[in-house]
């Protein structure tokens, strides 16, 4: 497992060295280059993510070429060239004022109060086959969209994890396991929020028939920039557990904290973790951690490795205390690409 993970990791750092060579150029009128990333462009000024400087702004009017060129509207493109204002010839074009870009509000108008429009994030699948004295087969999935408003943000995510063996003609599922959540922040000042939350379990192996935690508190934007995004979260949460005998209420105690990092336009990372702790026992606590990278190869697919741990010190009906998960596969980016 140890090899298995290096080799990955490995893997991703190479990939990563080459992103250089996948990035935009643009060439300066004086001859200068800029090698990085059009994250966005418009008739004056075009943005540009550099992995020296972060992002910069070119006046577009210094701009020769960008290699390779991006797909534009070949009106707007003549509007918008200098040497295209200078030819007496031209007929003159009416320019169209810019649009204001507003937020979508997070509950607002349209189908469902708004709520069907304005997500991005990824999903992602991962599968594993090998035959020979025994078989074994392993399938991984994810989903991770964000909504957000002025001053609200919607987060809900959802993981599954399926693990089959087969032995002597016997075949044996050790992994059937589906969690997921919700959470709801409302920024009270640029730095402090509060919310709301519900996450749920399931794990048949375990006997694990379903786990519904509510949760609210507040949190702290620690750090927030183009860059890096760290959150500190803390509350309380209402644990309720059915399992195959019996069914418990327990309250909870919460900390937590979340990190996303942008090392340039296309290599990033994203983890999360979370600690409960039984307000009533003590000796019982449980958390859950999840760390991915994910490289872009294009701005809507990539590739990327996880590592995840689910850990409960009190398991149910003997089972092992640790859940460990490593996986790797496709990423498939939706809504408007950061």
């Amino acid at each position: 497992m140890t090899k298995t993970i290096s080799a990955f990791v490995l893997f991703c750092f190479v990939l990563a060295s080459a992103i250089p060579a996948l990035a935009d150029q643009i060439t300066l009128k004086n001859g200068d280059r800029v090698t990085g990333t059009v994250v966005s462009r418009s008739e004056d000024k075009i943005e540009v993510e550099t992995e020296y400087a972060g992002v910069i702004k070119i006046d577009a009017a210094m701009v020769e070429k960008i290699t390779p060129e991006p797909a534009k509207d070949a009106n707007a493109a003549a509007d918008a060239s200098p040497t295209a204002a200078k030819q007496p010839d031209a007929p003159a074009k009416a320019v169209e004022p810019k649009k204001e870009v507003k937020a979508v509000p997070l509950f607002g108008e349209g189908r469902a109060f708004g709520l069907l429009e304005g997500w991005t994030g990824n999903a992602t699948i991962g599968y594993n086959y090998a035959s020979g004295n025994s078989k074994t087969a392993t399938l991984t999935t994810s989903l991770r969209a964000v909504k957000e408003g002025g001053k609200d943000k919607l987060t809900v995510y959802a993981r599954s994890l399926w693990f089959s063996s087969r032995k002597s003609g016997t075949a044996i599922t050790t992994s059937n396991a589906f969690w997921g959540g919700a959470r709801y922040d409302r920024n009270v000042d640029h730095k402090l929020f509060g919310f709301v939350s519900y996450d749920f379990e399931r794990d048949r192996p375990k006997k694990l028939i379903f786990r519904s935690i509510v949760g609210a508190g507040v949190g702290h934007h620690t750090i927030k920039n183009d860059r890096t995004e760290l959150d500190l979260l803390s509350g309380i949460a209402w644990n309720r557990t059915w399992q195959a005998d019996e069914k418990t209420d327990t309250p909870e105690g919460l900390a937590g904290a979340t990190l996303k990092q942008r090392f340039n336009g296309r290599l990033k990372f994203q983890g999360a973790v979370t600690f409960f702790q039984n307000i009533t026992d003590v000796q019982e606590y449980r958390f859950i951690t999840d760390s991915t990278v994910s490289v872009d190869v294009t701005k809507r697919v990539g590739v990327f490795f996880t590592v995840g741990n689910r850990f409960n010190n009190d398991p149910p009906r003997n089972t092992e205390k640790n859940d460990f998960l490593f996986t790797t596969g496709l990423k498939w980016n939706f809504g408007k690409a950061k």
